[in-house]
């Protein structure tokens, strides 16, 4: 049985009519329409072919028929599907394939004659191409036609398991693509989990001991440092950014260090004992009191990139760095390197793919400090923000920020480390602040904290839905990794523990809070989640990665190949 023979039985059995299934299941007529004439279909995993299961089960129980049950139609009509071979290609590979490659929709649509909002729909699932081995191949000969640059190169082999190499000749590239799009299993590339696992388990004052960091000395007598050199190739280019940075140290300046490259990373990074010396150097810099504004580069592959950000981790949390990117490919012939800090500058530049003859010229002359120190300030205006972060110093600039966006419509999504705390009664909130022997002043923080929280809350609740979901831990489980009050907004920096029957409450409460109010729905999950960070999603506009201490701190990001992947983190959810 088609899944067009499988829906219209339905309908015949229920004495029915698209109007009224259309009603129940939230599917406009028009596509119900054509589903039944066989001119369209959903795709198995969408949430068009679960509306319509739940809309027959609906139309059922109001035509007596309360036997029905929804997976059971849900079951019968993915059988249908799996029959028709509605999946020749993974509609999210190919999402990730455009926002890998930064694709402009609305142009690709245009060139291969689709109307923008098909194309959205197919990316988002919610479409199936009625020819679909015509589309993919329409897909993939627009990709190897325009996006043939090495670093897009880099990016599909590193989606489809190639070499750069081997997809230098067209017709290899077009078969890559289109094998991956339409054989390979599709398997959730999951580019994040480590930066946030890291970002879980860091302590700044471990790393701070480890590093021996309180023991860095700022010499006061500078060393004889070159007023300006010239270095060429990469031994000498990693002895003149280890210079600048000495130079940087070394000033008697306190204006901030600006760093815009997208110079090779890889080659330099080769040598081990000079990228210690390089994170030393930047250290001591962070110690000495500036701030650091850097201009990421972003167009590598997401892996790449987020391994990058990964090493950053220890500095991103003194809060001293405000991270930055330029939109689209800059250059695809040369690559480029501007730094500038009080006293110091250096410029650098190569042929892309030919770093090894490259060229850096460090100068401390007034004059060339000056030009350059422009330049990197019309970059940084150029630029975009890769993330906002927020330690306690900047809280009200947060707070500012939280509430300006709960005026914002949107979906919200929560990936929690312990209950929520606008949900918990006000009683019980007390009872566990005053178990922990928390005092007067702090606990009046906290509860005027959970106050803000139910408010802008509520506000979101009046016009937007917001998902909660918390991993589901045993108590055996709980008294190796026991939950705390989540107060990362507060900034306290403090551990008030949850017991286990504090914990269980507070879930019940959580519950009670969903049922009571239609827009919040509180889910358990059986996958184990992070213990001491929170990620919040406002979907397609902003991202937010809390920790609670440790150090209390807040990452807000922009950038949208990166906000994608975090939202794409998601835990799988078994519901209970």
């Amino acid at each position: 049985m088609t899944f067009q023979e499988c829906l219209n039985s339905y309908i015949k059995e229920l004495g029915c009519s698209g109007k009224e299934l259309a009603a129940n299941s939230g599917i406009s007529e028009t596509v119900i329409s054509r589903y039944r004439k066989g001119e369209r279909l959903p795709a198995s995993d969408s949430e068009y072919l679960k509306k319509l299961a739940d809309g027959i089960v609906k139309t059922a129980i109001e035509k007596g028929r309360p036997d029905w049950e929804s997976e059971s139609v849900l079951q019968k009509l993915k059988e249908t599907l799996a029959g028709e071979g509605e999946e020749i290609f993974y509609y999210q590979k190919f999402d990730l394939l455009i926002k890998e490659l930064e694709i402009n929709g609305s142009k690709m649509a245009a060139a291969l004659h689709y109307d923008p909002s098909y194309i959205s729909k197919i990316r988002a699932g919610k479409r199936v191409p009625t020819n679909q081995a015509l589309f993919v191949e329409s897909i993939c000969s627009y990709i190897t036609k325009n996006c043939c640059s090495e670093e897009e190169r880099r990016k599909i082999a590193s989606l489809t398991g190639n070499t750069p190499e081997k997809l230098e000749i067209r017709e290899n590239c077009f078969q890559a693509i289109q094998n991956w799009l339409c054989l390979a299993e599709f398997e959730k590339n999951d580019y994040v989990s480590g930066f946030l696992k890291k970002m879980d388990e860091f302590n700044l004052d471990d790393y701070i001991r480890a590093i021996h960091f309180d023991s860095f000395k700022i010499p006061k007598v500078p060393f004889q440092l070159p007023v300006s050199k010239h270095y060429y190739r990469l031994e000498e280019m990693r002895e003149g950014e280890l210079d600048f940075l000495k130079h940087t140290v070394l000033s008697r300046s306190m204006e901030p260090l600006h760093l815009c490259s997208d110079m090779p990373v890889e080659d330099m990074a080769e040598d081990v004992v000079f990228a210690k010396k390089y994170m030393l150097g930047l250290a001591l810099v962070l110690k000495k009191g500036l701030d650091i504004h850097i201009i990421h580069d972003v167009e590598r592959p997401m892996k790449d990139m987020m391994l990058g950000l990964e090493n950053w981790i220890p500095l991103y949390m003194t809060g001293q760095i405000f991270p930055y990117y330029l939109k689209g490919v800059q250059n695809k012939v040369y690559s480029h390197l501007h730094y500038s800090s009080g006293q110091a500058a250096m410029t650098g530049d190569c042929i892309s793919g030919h770093h090894e003859n490259g060229h850096y010229y460090l100068t401390s002359h007034r004059e060339e400090v000056e030009i350059c120190r422009k330049n990197t300030e019309y970059l940084l205006k150029k630029a975009s923000p890769l993330m906002d972060i927020y330690r306690e110093e900047r809280k009200e600039q947060l707070y500012n920020f939280m509430e300006k966006d709960s005026n914002v419509k949107g979906e919200r999504r929560r990936i929690l480390a312990a209950p929520p705390l606008f949900a918990i009664p006000g009683q019980m909130l007390k009872e566990v602040l005053q178990n922990n022997h928390i005092e007067s002043a702090v606990c009046s923080r906290i509860l005027e904290m959970q106050e803000n929280e139910k408010r802008r809350m509520e506000v979101i609740f009046s016009h937007s839905t917001v998902t909660d979901e918390l991993s589901e831990i045993s108590q055996e489980e709980y008294e190796k990794y026991p939950a705390v009050l989540p107060l990362a907004d507060g900034f306290l920096e403090k551990n008030i523990m949850l017991t286990f029957q504090e914990y269980t409450a507070c879930i019940a409460a959580a519950r009670r809070y969903s049922e009571e109010q239609k827009n919040y729905e509180f889910r358990l999950t059986k996958v184990k989640g992070f213990h001491n960070i929170q990620l919040t999603f406002h979907e397609e506009k902003w991202c937010m990665v809390s920790k609670n201490k440790s150090p209390s701190i807040h990452f807000i990001i922009h950038h949208p190949k990166l906000r994608y992947a975090l939202e794409n983190v998601a835990l799988p959810i078994q519901d209970r």
